[in-house]
């Protein structure tokens, strides 16, 4: 079982790999679900919704227990 820490993590990387699709990139470390940049928030909008789809986990709940 994954910690919260851990699905947050994976969402982030996630994020990452979805802004890179279009083209974008961020410095190793940077936190997709702090952003206010709109191609960013959408990045780890998708990713969130992949979780959800894919493993039933839901990363702002992890985010709510942290």
């Amino acid at each position: 079982m994954r910690t919260e820490q851990q699905i947050i993590d994976q969402t982030n990387e996630l994020a990452r790999q979805l802004y890179r699709l279009n083209g974008n990139d961020v410095k190793k470390g940077y936190d997709f679900y702090e952003s206010t940049h709109p191609q960013e928030k959408l990045a780890w909008a998708g990713a969130c919704v992949a979780q959800l789809m894919l493993t039933e986990t839901d990363p702002e709940d992890a985010m709510s227990n942290l």
